[in-house]
């Protein structure tokens, strides 16, 4: 499971996520506040809102081929962009700090 943070400004509500959800990936089922997401290379996913945490639990197909797992990852790239406010680099950044400071 990962997760990640919300840079300030960028607000963690249910009907933000669901409207980003909808905007990247398209259609998408609902299990009470938990979003359930099929999308090319992502067999599953599922995304909730933890406070002001999303957390996000994901299963892929690894046998895509190479530009569908590119568009794929592109694709949800650019959701936690828009969603987190906060880049990829950005993302990494936080996650390497977390993992330091656990150890």
């Amino acid at each position: 499971m990962r997760e990640y943070r919300f840079k300030r400004g960028f607000k963690p509500t249910q009907e933000r996520l669901e409207e980003m959800v909808a905007r990247y990936f398209g259609e998408f089922e609902r299990e009470g506040d938990v979003c359930i997401v099929k999308y090319k290379a992502i067999e599953e996913m599922r995304l909730w809102l933890d406070g002001k945490i999303l957390k996000v639990e994901s299963r892929t197909n690894p046998n895509v081929d190479d530009r569908t797992a590119l568009e794929t990852l592109k694709t949800y790239n650019r959701f936690l962009d828009e969603l987190t406010g906060y880049t990829a680099k950005e993302r990494k950044k936080h996650m390497m700090k977390d993992v330091e400071s656990e150890s």
